[in-house]
C-alpha cells in the first residue's frame, strides 16, 4: 500500500510540473511581414481659411486709452501728524464726516494720516476745514509720472 501511494503522489508530482513548464512559458511566434509603404500625395488648397469661431466661456473687453498727451500726473498729498487719542478720534469723525478717504500709518514718532487728492480745491476744503481746529497740517505736492 505504501508504495502505491508513493508512486501516486510522485506521478501527480510529475504532472504538475509538466503543467507548470508550459503554463509559465508563454508560445513566441514571430512572423516577419514585409510591406511596401505607397506615398500619397496630399492636395495642398491655396486658400485654406478656418472657418470655426470659438466662443470661450469668459468675456473679453478691449480697451484704449492714449496716453500721448497725459504724461505726469499731478496729486496732493495732505499730512496729518497726530500725537494723542483724542485729536486721532476728532481727526477719524472729521474724515468720515465729510466722506474724504483717508489712510493711516502708525510709526515710532507716532500716527500719521495721508490723503491723496487731484485737485488743489478738493485739498484746500479739508485744509481750511483742518484749519479751524488747529490740527498740525502738511501739503506736498506730488507729480507722478505715468
Amino acid at each position: 500500500m505504501k508504495i502505491v501511494v508513493t508512486l501516486l503522489s510522485l506521478l501527480i508530482a510529475i504532472i504538475l510540473g509538466i503543467v507548470y513548464v508550459k503554463i509559465s512559458t508563454p508560445e513566441i511566434k514571430s512572423e516577419v511581414k514585409t510591406t511596401q509603404s505607397e506615398k500619397k500625395e496630399v492636395k495642398k488648397e491655396p486658400n485654406f481659411k478656418i472657418t470655426n469661431e470659438f466662443n470661450f466661456p469668459a468675456r473679453i473687453a478691449y480697451m484704449r486709452v492714449d496716453f500721448k498727451d497725459v504724461r505726469y500726473i499731478e496729486l496732493y498729498k495732505v499730512e496729518i501728524d497726530v500725537n494723542d487719542k483724542y485729536t486721532l478720534f476728532n481727526v477719524k469723525e472729521l474724515l468720515k464726516s465729510n466722506k474724504v478717504p483717508f489712510s493711516m500709518v502708525e510709526d515710532k514718532k507716532g500716527i500719521k494720516i495721508y490723503i491723496l487728492f487731484r485737485d488743489l480745491t478738493q485739498a484746500d476744503k479739508v485744509i481750511n476745514l483742518f484749519k479751524e481746529y488747529n490740527f498740525k497740517i502738511k501739503l506736498q505736492k506730488i507729480k507722478q509720472r505715468i
